[in-house]
């Protein structure tokens, strides 16, 4: 990282480290442990800032069973989830050509569809040089390629790193539980038949169910009101779409108030309506001279609000990566038997994924106070619906 806001490209490629465990895979994977896992990372995720710059790193953990687990930080001032996926399965092409003797480099066929980068005084990272045959003014009119800097101008904003003494990149003092809860698929149809019959007419997704009923929880382990702060991914809300591979950090924060007295049928709703809101005319609300300040506005006003229900009001962060293909890199071994999101520095966090040993189904990772976790799994709605770490 040059700057706050620019990249001085090197050309000295990603950070890469390889790691050999005295351990066996299954043993790691069967009940994960956060303190065993974050070991695999090449970063420590406590939420600290680092004299570490680099914009992308990688771990490759051998195990001695011959095992290999692959850990991969982004920086997430250059790219979300969806970027990060977009790297991978690109990453997993290049290995496609490897595999089959063909030079990737070299064969148009084997090339990844044009990767879109965010940042006009960016030099974008080449993950894949462009072949002699290849026109790339030809490429550039590919309607998949688009600069989202034309979308999204850049604007004159301060090129002030955070303080280093800012409590919100400062390590979690208590003592954190990670622990991940499994929602099957006939299990997530039954809490939609249960929503239905509550009387809603929403068409609720998979993911606005469990995050209800885990705000709810959430609520409850804590006994005070709650916001929840939603990430949503805005490639398919943009009029016209984008492509899914544009790259980027393409998404805007939502959010929702509820009080420990709500039931989790009724969150859903306010779950789906924070959602909603982050439709296309929203999104065009941020394009033009005034975008940037039509998004502070909101975050102050997300602020505000936090702050007007008093000191005992929490803040719960629920992110989905469901749907993305994460689950379907293959770097030449078959497909992972396990996708995790490290979230360990990181309390009152929650993330989603497509759960890979329950087709349909969705794991959700939880990060919270140790003794608020043990309050947390044993809410009797909770038990009904999901199963506590079953790999």
């Amino acid at each position: 990282m040059k700057s706050q806001y620019s990249i001085d490209c090197n050309d000295e490629g990603a950070y890469y480290q390889e790691s050999h465990v005295d351990a066996s895979l299954l043993d790691i994977i069967k009940i994960p442990n956060a303190t065993e896992l974050v070991q695999l990372t090449p970063y420590n995720s406590d939420g600290t800032t680092s004299n570490f710059q680099e914009l992308l790193a990688i771990q490759v953990n051998l195990f001695n069973c011959g095992g290999i687990a692959i850990s991969i930080s982004i920086s997430h001032k250059v790219g979300d989830a969806s970027s990060l996926c977009t790297f991978i399965k690109n990453w997993c092409n290049a290995s496609e050509g490897l595999r089959s003797n063909k030079c990737w480099a070299d064969s148009p066929e084997m090339l990844p569809h044009p990767t879109t980068f965010e940042g006009s005084d960016t030099h974008p990272p080449t993950f894949f040089k462009s072949p002699s045959n290849i026109d790339n003014n030809k490429v550039r009119e590919d309607s998949s390629f688009i600069s989202l800097s034309s979308i999204f101008p850049p604007r004159g904003t301060t090129d002030d790193m955070p303080d280093e003494k800012c409590v919100a990149i400062q390590p979690v003092a208590e003592k954190l539980a990670v622990k991940r809860f499994v929602f099957t698929a006939s299990n997530i149809a039954k809490m939609k038949g249960e929503f239905i019959n509550y009387g809603y007419n929403e068409n609720a997704t998979r993911v606005e169910v469990i995050s209800a009923l885990l705000w709810k929880c959430f609520m409850a382990a804590k006994m005070c009101n709650s916001v929840t702060i939603i990430p949503v991914n805005i490639r398919q809300r943009v009029v016209p779409p984008l492509p899914k591979n544009s790259f980027g950090n393409f998404f805007l924060v939502t959010s929702a108030i509820a009080n420990v007295e709500n039931n989790w049928l009724s969150l859903v709703g306010k779950i789906n309506s924070a959602i909603g809101r982050i439709d296309g005319n929203y999104v065009e609300k941020i394009r033009g001279e005034d975008g940037f300040e039509f998004v502070m506005s909101n975050f102050n006003q997300l602020g505000k609000l936090i702050m007007s229900q008093g000191e005992d009001v929490r803040v719960l962060r629920i992110g989905s990566w469901c749907n993305f293909p994460i689950n379907e890199a293959n770097f030449g071994w078959g497909e992972s038997i396990l996708t995790i999101v490290a979230i360990f520095g990181v309390k009152d966090n929650i993330v989603l994924l497509d759960s890979v040993k329950f087709p349909g189904g969705i794991e959700a990772w939880v990060a919270m106070v140790d003794q608020e976790m043990t309050l947390f799994e044993l809410d009797k709605e909770l038990q009904d619906f999901t199963s506590l770490d079953t790999s």
